[in-house]
C-alpha cells in the first residue's frame, strides 16, 4: 500500500511582475471628473430657482437690519479735562558732583644713584611708603634708602 499523499496547501495569489501595476485608464478618469463638474453646475443653477417661480417676478429687496451702537465713557478723578493743558513736567534735580579719585601721588624724579637724588634734595625713601624705594639699592637692609 502506498502512503496517502500530503495535504495540498493553497497557493498564494500571483503578483504582477514589477513595473506592471493595475491602473485606471486615464480617459475614464477625465470623463468622471467632467461629469461631476457638470452635475455640480446643474445643481447650483437649479437651486437658484428654476421651478414654479416665474422668471418675470423680480426678487424682493432685502430688508435692512436695525442696529444699535452703544458708547460707554468713563471718567476718572485724576483725568485732565480737555480744556486744560496737562501739567508741565517737574525739572529734575541736578546730580550732585561726584568726587574725583585722588590723583596718583607724584613721585620724585628718578636718578641713577642715591647720591644724585640727595644732591638735588630728594630722599630718604621708606619701604612700603614711598614708591621711589624700589628704584635704589638698600645696602644695609634697614628699609630706608638714600639716607
Amino acid at each position: 500500500m502506498n502512503p496517502p499523499p500530503p495535504p495540498r496547501m493553497p497557493t498564494p495569489p500571483q503578483m504582477p511582475p514589477t513595473g506592471q501595476q493595475h491602473r485606471i485608464p486615464t480617459g475614464g478618469v477625465i470623463v468622471l471628473v467632467a461629469l461631476f463638474l457638470l452635475g455640480g453646475i446643474g445643481i447650483g443653477a437649479s437651486a437658484k430657482g428654476s421651478g414654479s417661480d416665474s422668471p418675470t417676478t423680480p426678487a424682493a429687496a432685502p430688508s435692512p437690519i436695525p442696529s444699535t451702537v452703544t458708547v460707554t465713557t468713563t471718567e476718572y478723578e485724576d483725568a485732565t479735562p480737555p480744556s486744560q493743558s496737562p501739567p508741565k513736567a517737574k525739572p529734575r534735580p541736578k546730580p550732585h558732583p561726584t568726587k574725583e579719585a585722588p590723583a596718583a601721588p607724584k613721585t620724585d624724579p628718578r636718578y641713577g644713584t642715591c647720591t644724585e637724588a640727595k644732591a638735588h634734595g630728594y630722599g630718604p625713601y621708606v619701604e612700603g611708603a614711598d614708591p621711589e624705594y624700589s628704584w635704589y639699592i638698600d645696602r644695609d637692609h634697614d628699609g630706608t634708602v638714600c639716607e
